[in-house]
């Protein structure tokens, strides 16, 4: 018998109950729930979208709440029925022209959402929507459609849209 098989041999019966210990606590860990992040967190919820024509402009309006501990910041949203997705604002821009209030509704695009923890983002027509541009084909009242959102820290998270004439029911 050689050195190393007497060694085996004698580490076995010693050390079995370390290793069973090791071992049980690896298959443990392994079954403990993995904290969420990012998108994987994140409720959706009244997802839609504006009908438009081929060649035309459509927006996605949802709410989004985030209950994790930490902020969820989206980046980026791709989608294949419009040749640009972007995340844009409606602002209102007011001045003063000849003593008169003039008031205009600008939609411009923005670089990144945050999702503070513990709250709630509305995307709402008027407000922060996700901006297609460009469609590809008709967006028909009826059908649907997948859109990826993309966050900063890699997540992302694929919805299907329906397209409507205003948030869906129920």
């Amino acid at each position: 018998m050689t050195t190393m098989t007497a060694f085996l041999r004698m580490a076995d019966a010693r050390w079995l109950p370390v290793m069973a210990a090791l071992v049980m606590g690896m298959v443990l860990m392994s079954w403990a729930p993995v904290a969420a992040n990012g998108l994987d967190q994140v409720i959706v919820e009244g997802v839609w979208a504006r009908p438009a024509g081929a060649g035309e402009n459509s927006a996605i309006y949802f709410a989004i709440t985030n209950p994790g501990a930490e902020d969820v910041e989206l980046i980026g949203v791709e989608t294949d029925v419009a040749n640009i997705a972007e995340i844009h604002e409606t602002v209102m821009h007011m001045e003063m022209v000849e003593g008169r209030i003039s008031q205009e509704m600008h939609m411009h695009h923005i670089h990144s959402l945050l999702v503070p923890a513990g709250e709630t983002v509305k995307l709402q027509p008027g407000g922060l929507h996700l901006m297609l541009i460009g469609l590809k084909h008709d967006l028909e009242v009826g059908q649907t459609f997948m859109v990826r959102l993309l966050a900063a820290d890699g997540s992302a998270l694929n919805l299907e849209v329906p397209v409507s004439q205003g948030e869906p029911r129920g």
